[in-house]
């Protein structure tokens, strides 16, 4: 889900040696909340033209995190703690616990655990490679569980100092999305 946070004033520049993971989500533990607007597009392999969608995104700490997505239509997908809410445009709604579902926990974790800073918690659901500057860095995620690597195979998260500008998620049945994010200008 989550530029996320989604839109953060960043502290001045590291010098280039001393840029790595525990610097970066220090910086992201520093922001409380933050919101922004998403563009998505998604490619599912059963479908010829890809699918596309926008919103909003919003982050509280510690961990309340919500997609709403207006055009094509509206719906909304909310994680405050273990819960998550998915709301339908006609209103209907379904709330899961996260926990109880280690493959959605893994996804979930990816963004959560980036926009609080919190490294072992990321460690713990994946192999992390990160490469680039603080001002132009790539995360790349690699599910660390089998049955997290049987539904996504890595996600690749990109931003500047504390921000997300990117999400893509490559599913291990060859689907893809990517959000991209810009800070929210209210």
């Amino acid at each position: 889900m989550a530029a996320l946070p989604l839109a953060a004033t960043a502290a001045p520049s590291l010098a280039a040696e001393s840029w790595g993971l525990e610097d970066l989500f220090a910086r992201f533990a520093k922001i409380a909340s933050s919101d922004a607007r998403f563009t998505e597009t998604r490619e599912v392999g059963l479908l010829t033209t890809p699918l596309e969608s926008s919103g909003t995104l919003t982050y509280r700490r510690p961990d309340l995190l919500e997609k709403r997505t207006l055009q094509p239509e509206a719906e909304s997908l909310r994680l405050d703690g273990d819960r998550l809410t998915l709301t339908r445009a006609d209103g209907a709604s379904r709330t899961l616990s996260v926990s109880s579902m280690p493959e959605i926990q893994t996804y979930v974790e990816s963004i959560r655990a980036t926009l609080r800073g919190d490294v072992p918690t990321v460690m713990r659901f994946y192999e992390v490679a990160l490469e680039g500057t603080l001002q132009d860095w790539r995360m790349q995620l690699t599910p660390r569980a089998e049955e997290a690597r049987k539904i996504v195979q890595r996600i690749v998260i990109a931003g500047r100092e504390a921000t997300i500008r990117r999400i893509e998620v490559l599913q291990a049945d060859g689907d893809r999305s990517v959000m991209t994010i810009q800070p929210d200008p209210a």
